[in-house]
């Protein structure tokens, strides 16, 4: 399958200078207030919500966090865990999720503006979009038995593995899924006005028929 490589609108990098960050001390705690701060080391199973702003996550273990709300402002999360971790009420302007392992992740986003994860291994986790602005780009992931909910208009899959994925979208006009595999995914009725290729129309037709309630023979 061709990859479409580059798209109309990419996500804007975190407006971020990381050589003017400073180590946070003490560490994360429940009542997130982080600013300017490179966070490392093992933050694992906290629980509670807030802010973090103008920050690089690098290399911090965030695996069984639970965050609610959480909001990411000019924010790189790089090669961190966030397995099994649960934030909800996130909102992200310009936020960067780069190489982390991410299987179990669950996320419930009630604002995305120029969103960028790629690289990250996000299986068995749950995605619900609920408003975007600007771009959103998942490039380079996989969602292996991950649900895909909500509001998925614009939002891009590029280059992504979604065989075991199950879309459960309320709107997708305009998502774009041509450099993605789809073959194995379910719920692809919901995709609406989703952009896919001609090569991928083939691949899923049989999937498509049998979601519409054909009898294949």
């Amino acid at each position: 399958m061709t990859r479409v490589s580059k798209h109309t609108t990419e996500p804007r990098e975190p407006d971020l200078d990381e050589t003017a960050l400073h180590p946070l001390d003490p560490p994360l705690d429940r009542d997130l207030d982080v600013y300017r701060s490179r966070i490392t080391g093992e933050h694992g199973g906290l629980h509670g919500g807030g802010e973090i702003a103008e920050s690089l996550l690098d290399g911090a273990d965030l695996a069984g966090t639970r965050f609610d709300p959480l909001t990411l402002t000019d924010v790189r999360i790089r090669r961190g865990d966030l397995s099994n971790a649960a934030w909800e009420g996130l909102t992200a302007r310009r936020v960067a999720v780069d190489g982390c392992r991410s299987v179990g992740w669950r996320v419930i986003v009630d604002f995305a503006e120029d969103l960028l994860v790629q690289g990250c291994r996000w299986d068995h986790g749950g995605l619900y979009v609920s408003r975007t602005r600007g771009a959103v780009v998942f490039r380079d992931c996989s969602f292996a038995g991950t649900t895909l909910r909500g509001d998925l208009s614009r939002v891009v899959f590029d280059g992504c593995d979604l065989a075991g994925a199950e879309f459960a979208a309320s709107a997708a006009a305009g998502c774009d899924l041509r450099s993605s595999r789809l073959a194995g995914a379910r719920g692809l009725l919901t995709l609406k006005g989703a952009r896919i290729s001609t090569d991928q129309l083939i691949e899923i037709a049989g999937i498509l028929a049998v979601e519409a309630g054909f009898q294949l023979d």
